[in-house]
């Protein structure tokens, strides 16, 4: 009977157990055919000057391999201090290191993330270049940014809403044009009559100042007058924020102009949509040796489950939120929209399922043209070959 055993890959490894003021590194060396190596444990701080004194250790160690967890952000600036001195750096999962039992101290972590590297037991994550890591904080910043200003515009809607304003029932956009020129009047605190009413808004709205005027007489107390006040202002700081973060990402995302605009031909992939793709993937796929293995890192692929011998239905698995949440957008812009591959395509998945599968199918189908997208080299990407890809991707599902 054939035994499987496990296999030494690497002969000196490093774990490191990342805290916020300290790592602990343990570096094992030993030869590939005995599982026994030499031990050595050692703590520092997490200030530069210290981090770089763990880069000279681990280089003077001719360290093979460096892996720590993703914990939290405190890996970020030991991964930047250690990549100056080009060491082969591997974040792992935590929770796939921490599936596999073992005592709890912080020099056994780093003793055991060790061991797991030197068997070759744990898979690298995925880190992008260092202009791509900082595009992905600017768009995530964003994104936190557009929920404040859906949270402030809700909370406007409920003060508006107690004080028994109806101005939203005849102003489509209150919070743009008109109808922030009807909020501020109301801040102000005079009376909305006819007149004054015509004055600040535009002659192209469907209500007449009549409508408009009558819809603002409510009973808008001094308190939710100030809360009124609070979260407009709120409105405007996050806008100016916004405009400053759209500024800082157009200036990254202008060095992959070729890029954004074949990200931009597939259907329902608009501007926004192509900066978070590029913020996440990155500008190739080197790191995924096929699509499947990106829609799997981005969670649009359904899970594996099978018991006595029967598979059943599973659902989409986790992965990268943010990618997956904008591809599960666009998907639902281009399964509605009259580009026949993709309404065909949804048209024939929600009848046989639900619309929500249907939208997702037409994510994973836009994933994949991506893949197939960011794997040509930039200048031989055109509408063309976006077409024939996006024909076979979809006809032949």
């Amino acid at each position: 009977m054939e035994t499987n055993t496990l296999e030494v890959k690497l002969e000196v490894c490093a774990g490191l157990d990342v805290h916020a003021k300290t790592v602990v590194a343990c570096v094992l060396t030993g030869s590939l055919d005995s599982l026994r190596a030499k031990k050595e444990i050692r703590t520092f701080g997490t200030r530069t000057f210290e981090l770089r004194l763990l880069g000279e250790w681990l280089t003077e160690k001719k360290v093979e391999k460096v892996l720590m967890e993703s914990t939290g952000q405190y890996w970020c600036p030991i991964w930047n201090v250690l990549e100056e001195f080009d060491l082969p750096l591997a974040l792992a999962n935590p929770q796939r290191i921490k599936g596999i039992p073992g005592r709890k101290t912080d020099q056994k972590d780093s003793e055991w993330i060790a061991r797991l590297g030197r068997m070759g037991l744990v898979a690298s994550s995925y880190i992008p270049s260092r202009e791509i890591q900082e595009l992905r904080s600017l768009t995530r910043t964003r994104k936190s940014y557009i929920n404040e200003r859906t949270q402030h515009r809700n909370r406007v809607q409920n003060v508006l809403q107690h004080a028994n304003i109806k101005l939203a029932d005849f102003i489509t956009d209150i919070f743009n044009g008109s109808g922030r020129n009807c909020l501020e009047l109301l801040l102000t605190g005079e009376k909305a009559t006819e007149e004054r009413v015509g004055q600040v808004i535009s002659k192209r709205c469907k209500h007449s100042p009549t409508d408009i005027a009558e819809s603002m007489n409510g009973a808008l107390s001094k308190n939710q007058r100030i809360l009124l006040e609070s979260h407009l202002r709120s409105l405007e700081r996050i806008d100016e924020e916004m405009h400053v973060l759209n500024e800082a990402i157009e200036e990254i995302t202008s060095k992959y102009a070729e890029i954004m605009e074949a990200l931009q031909t597939i259907p329902g992939v608009k501007k926004r949509a192509a900066e978070i793709i590029l913020a996440e993937v990155g500008p190739n796929v080197e790191q995924f040796s096929s699509a499947k293995q990106l829609a799997s890192w981005a969670g649009l692929c359904p899970g594996s489950y099978e018991s006595g011998g029967a598979r059943k239905s599973a659902h989409i698995t986790s992965g990268n939120k943010y990618l997956k949440t904008i591809l599960y957008q666009c998907g639902g812009s281009a399964g509605r929209s009259n580009n026949t591959l993709f309404s065909e395509f949804y048209n024939r998945i929600s009848k046989r399922g639900s619309k929500k599968k249907a939208i997702i199918a037409c994510a994973h189908k836009i994933l994949r043209i991506v893949y197939k997208i960011l794997s040509e080299q930039p200048n031989r990407v055109n509408k063309k070959i976006l077409t024939r890809c996006s024909e076979h991707l979809v006809r032949n599902n």
